[in-house]
């Protein structure tokens, strides 16, 4: 029914966690593929010493999230690929919810669950089973893209007819899977249930900061096939404008930067408002992490607020 892929790489602080919350799950159909993208941590032999005889292990050089998982995908041998985080965890119904829908629901290619940073649900039941199908998936992502990395189930079949993961991608590498699952065919559904933990306590965490713009989602995002609907080039015109702002006030992105807002097909003038400043003023502002974040709280009010 179901491969669980788990990119490892030094997070033997929390996999036991990961691992156990997979093993506990009330529906049982599943293989646990885990692969290790040249971790150092020694969590290894943890791994093996506990979880041998219940997991398989794919070794490669460190590669990057994006190829680990696509590793796995191709190892995998169910009908339908979750992605679980070695840092985060899931609720012990999850499967089995996602399961019922599939049990109801025609054509599904992709479903999701809602997720939390608060561990304080995992023991406690989920509730009655609470979940709807998009009927335009990308008028709803403008204000909420739904799916994350470790609550995500997509069906086997879009990775056997589309590539996976892009390795190039450091940043929104996990939306641009999500974004051409749904705009392959298919259903995408939605499960409102609280079922996956999203963990923010690793410290050495990755952070974005520094990622170059061609290795972005929002450098790329404007190549994607312009046809398939007015709600999909909106979705991706308003992406951009959320997400560019600090490649466009950065003097090494800003003409790459914009060329990507010129190439931007729907226009809408109070995310534009946001790009109207001297790039010397906007590089100022990013530079004070108030005036960033106050930035970033005008684009949310925007879109949650006034944007219809």
């Amino acid at each position: 029914m179901f491969s669980i892929v788990i990119p490892y790489y030094n997070k033997s602080k929390y996999i036991q966690r990961c691992l156990d919350s997979v093993l506990n799950q009330t529906f049982q159909e599943f293989e646990i593929i885990l692969v290790n993208d040249g971790s150092t941590d020694g969590g290894l032999d943890f791994i093996s010493n506990v979880y041998a005889t219940k997991i398989t292990v794919i070794h490669q050089e460190n590669q990057g999230v994006s190829a680990a998982r696509n590793a796995g995908i191709q190892a995998s041998k169910q009908s339908f690929i979750a992605f679980l985080d070695a840092d985060d965890c899931w609720h012990y119904q999850f499967l089995e919810k996602v399961k019922a829908v599939l049990d109801v629901e025609k054509d599904i290619k992709i479903i999701g669950a809602h997720y939390t940073r608060n561990k304080g649900f995992l023991d406690t039941d989920s509730g009655v089973l609470d979940y709807f199908k998009f009927d335009d998936y990308f008028k709803s992502a403008i204000r909420n893209t739904y799916f994350s990395s470790s609550s995500t189930i997509i069906a086997a079949d879009f990775f056997q007819k589309n590539k996976g993961f892009n390795s190039d991608l450091k940043k929104g590498e996990d939306i641009d899977v999500w974004v051409r699952a749904v705009y392959s065919g298919g259903n995408a559904f939605y499960i409102k249930n609280t079922l996956v933990y999203y963990s923010n306590e690793d410290e050495n965490q990755v952070t974005n900061s520094k990622v170059l713009i061609e290795n972005s989602l929002v450098g790329i995002i404007n190549k994607y096939p312009s046809g398939v609907n007015k709600s999909f080039s909106k979705f991706v015109s308003v992406f951009v404008l959320c997400n560019l702002y600090p490649y466009y006030y950065d003097s090494k992105s800003h003409l790459q930067a914009k060329t990507t807002l010129k190439n931007n097909q729907y226009e809408f003038f109070l995310l534009q408002l946001v790009y109207m400043f001297p790039v010397s003023f906007g590089s100022k502002v990013l530079q004070s992490s108030t005036l960033k974040k106050g930035v970033r709280l005008y684009i949310k009010f925007v879109i949650r607020y006034v944007m219809n």
